[in-house]
C-alpha cells in the first residue's frame, strides 16, 4: 500500500505549479544562430524546477490551449471553455472548463477532467474525475466523482505493477501527505501473486506515517483470503494490522485446508504471518489431510 499513497502527489497541482515550468512568449523570429552543444545538452539534463505560487506566470493563457480564454484583471481570474488542455509530455491536464482564481490562490477545473504525472523511471500517476479544486497556497484539494462515473487514481510504479483506486470524493493535504477516499471507496493492487482488493465506504491513508484506516463495512481480499470487519487498520511503522468493530470475521482456503472464524478483535503483523484473535473467538477449519485420514473414516 506504500505505493498507494503517492498517487495523488502530482495529480491537480500539476497545472497550477509543475505546468508553469515552461513559457511560451511570441516574439518575432530572431536571425539563426550557430547553436552551442554544451549549452543544448545542459538545457536536456536540467530537471524540471518547482515553481512557488510567487513565480506562477502573470498569465496562464500562454500554456494553456482553450477554446475560450477569458480574463476578469478585476477579480484576478482567467476562465478557460472548451477542450482545455495543456501538455509537456511530463504533465497532461484537460478538462471541459477551468478557472484560475489568484485572488482565492485557487485553480478550479470540471467536465472530463483527466491528470497525468509520467516519471523518467517509467511510472506515472493519473487521475480522472468530473471536477476538482486545488489552493496552492494551503495546499489542499479535492476530487469529485457521479455516481455514474466515480474518481478514478492509478498509479503505476517503474516494475509495472499497477495500484486503482476508485471513490466518489477525495480530499488531499500535499503538505502533510494526507489523503481521504469517501463513498464507495475500491483500490485494487497488483503483483505477482495476482489482485488485492480493498472496500470500505471511508479510507485514510497518512504516507508520511505509513498508516491507513479503512472504515465502514471494510473488506480485503486477494480472492483467497477475506477479512471483514468495520474497521480495518495499517500501521506499517509498527508492523500491525488491526481489525475491529462488529465482530471481525475472516474466511478462505490455505494450502493446509478452508477455514472461517469470527472473534471480537483481529490482530497480526503487518505481513499476515503472526495472528492474533481477541474476545469470543468461534469458527472452524477443514483440512483434507483430516478428512482422508484413517481415523477420521472411523467415526
Amino acid at each position: 500500500m506504500k505505493n498507494t499513497y503517492t498517487l495523488f502527489l502530482g495529480l491537480l497541482i500539476t497545472l497550477c505549479l509543475s505546468a508553469c515550468r515552461t513559457t511560451r512568449i511570441e516574439t518575432p523570429a530572431p536571425r539563426p544562430l550557430a547553436p552551442k552543444p554544451a549549452l543544448t545538452q545542459a538545457k536536456k539534463s536540467l530537471a524540471p524546477k518547482k515553481l512557488s505560487p510567487q513565480e506562477i506566470p502573470p498569465v496562464l493563457g500562454g500554456l494553456v490551449q482553450s477554446d475560450n480564454w477569458v480574463i476578469y484583471k478585476d477579480k484576478q481570474q482567467e476562465e478557460f471553455v472548451g477542450h482545455v488542455s495543456y501538455d509537456n509530455e511530463a504533465y497532461v491536464f484537460r478538462a471541459d472548463y477551468a478557472l484560475s482564481d489568484r485572488a482565492r490562490h485557487t485553480f478550479t477545473a470540471r467536465g472530463h477532467v483527466f491528470l497525468r504525472q509520467n516519471n523518467p523511471d517509467g511510472s506515472f500517476y493519473q487521475a480522472q474525475a468530473d471536477r476538482g479544486a486545488y489552493n496552492y497556497q494551503t495546499q489542499k484539494g479535492e476530487l469529485f466523482g457521479t455516481p455514474q462515473k466515480p474518481v478514478q487514481l492509478v498509479y503505476r510504479n517503474e516494475k509495472g505493477q499497477l495500484v486503482t483506486a476508485f471513490a466518489q470524493i477525495i480530499y488531499f493535504n500535499l503538505q502533510e501527505k494526507i489523503y481521504i477516499l469517501e463513498k464507495k471507496v475500491r483500490m485494487e493492487r497488483e503483483d505477482a501473486q495476482g489482485t488485492q482488493i480493498i472496500t470500505a465506504q471511508k479510507i485514510t491513508l497518512k504516507q508520511t506515517q505509513e498508516y491507513a484506516l479503512a472504515e465502514g463495512n471494510a473488506t480485503i481480499t486477494d480472492g483467497k483470503r477475506t477479512l471483514v470487519a468495520d474497521t480495518l487498520e495499517y500501521d506499517r511503522k509498527n508492523n500491525l494490522t488491526h481489525a475491529y468493530g462488529a465482530r471481525p470475521l475472516t474466511f478462505g482456503t490455505t494450502e493446509q485446508g478452508d477455514y472461517a472464524v469470527i472473534a471480537d478483535e483481529i490482530k497480526s503483523d503487518a505481513q499476515g504471518q503472526q495472528i492474533r484473535l481477541d474476545g469470543q473467538v468461534q469458527g472452524w477449519f477443514v483440512s483434507p489431510q483430516i478428512n482422508d485420514s484413517k481415523l477420521n473414516k472411523k467415526f
